[in-house]
């Protein structure tokens, strides 16, 4: 009778251990996960609510910055595509390219003895002459890494710096989005290639306020600057079906340069003048000059109609215009 007794108790004890138990995991399954907790259960995803605003709030200023809400990664990959920097294959008069390279394609560049920084003189390594031509399916033209740092994940860094050194991946800060653009965009010395000499109105400029810093477009009838010259209510002398040819550089250089129809296009503009020194013994050069289709960048207001319309032009042009 006794042991009877005491095996109720065990059954009655079991029982009470049994409904705690109970209890207990229906309390843990009720209570809400907590900020950045992730369930672990099939079925149900968990993520950091701080996580989620973030995700939300990067989302938010992409469209903000588009306007369309596209990301702008994608947008700034399909301008590139277009974009002169995508396209940027050149050969010489010789054939060759290895020297064009330098900027046309940084990365494909074979630098010679003399072009190395001396930090790499240090190295103790047989430098071999360059080749003198890069074929077109090798050539990597000018992407991304030229002016952007990527991290471990492939991510493309949204700051700007310069690749000063490819084949070390070794960056130089920049200052201004200028300092970035004549690391190339300086063509001193360099022949058939125009200057980029900003100046007057737009001496303080940065290149990316009038330059897409991808698609490398500009135009000044589009931008945020000169919205309204092309209006056909409020019409400006000059901005008429007669100069539909004509560029805005052409009639508002102030850098005296010669102005004339592009040979190919046949819509005026500026030609730049330019100057090579090539060399010829240890202590002797020769200098080559001429002047190459170019649009300047040293523009103002005032217009000097006679650069075109003067007499005798080889153009055809009536010599005296009457300004309304």
């Amino acid at each position: 009778m006794k042991n009877k007794r005491i095996g109720q108790w065990i059954i009655v004890v079991c029982l009470l251990f049994a409904m705690l138990w109970i209890t207990a995991c229906q309390s843990s399954a009720d209570q809400p996960a907590s900020p950045g907790q992730e369930t672990d259960s099939p079925g149900e995803v968990s993520t950091s609510t701080g996580d989620s605003a973030q995700e939300t709030g990067d989302s938010g200023d992409k469209a903000a910055d588009t306007g369309t809400g596209a990301d702008p990664a994608v947008i700034a990959q399909q301008e590139w595509q277009i974009s002169a920097h995508a396209s940027s294959f050149v050969l010489d008069s010789e054939g060759s390219n290895n020297t064009c390279a330098r900027c046309h394609a940084p990365k494909n560049w074979m630098p010679t003895l003399e072009d190395i920084p001396e930090s790499c003189k240090a190295c103790k390594f047989e430098l071999a002459p360059p080749p003198p031509l890069i074929v077109e399916s090798d050539w990597l033209h000018v992407g991304c890494v030229m002016c952007h740092q990527v991290d471990k994940k492939g991510n493309v860094q949204p700051e700007v710096s310069w690749l000063e050194i490819p084949a070390l991946d070794e960056y130089a800060s920049v200052e201004t989005s200028s300092e970035l653009c004549l690391k190339c965009h300086n063509t001193e010395n360099v022949a058939e290639h125009g200057q980029v000499l900003v100046g007057s109105g737009h001496a303080d400029m940065q290149c990316t306020e009038c330059h897409s810093p991808h698609s490398t477009t500009a135009t000044c009838s589009t931008g945020d600057c000169h919205s309204g010259v092309m209006s056909e209510e409020d019409q400006i002398p000059g901005h008429d079906e007669d100069h539909k040819d004509v560029s805005c550089a052409a009639c508002h250089d102030s850098a005296g340069w010669e102005v004339g129809p592009h040979p190919e296009t046949g819509i005026w503009t500026t030609f730049s003048p330019w100057s090579h020194a090539v060399k010829i013994a240890e202590e002797d050069s020769i200098l080559q000059t001429g002047t190459v289709p170019f649009l300047s960048h040293d523009l103002g207001l005032e217009v000097n109609c006679e650069r075109c319309h003067f007499s005798g032009n080889p153009w055809g042009l009536t010599e005296s215009v009457e300004i309304p």
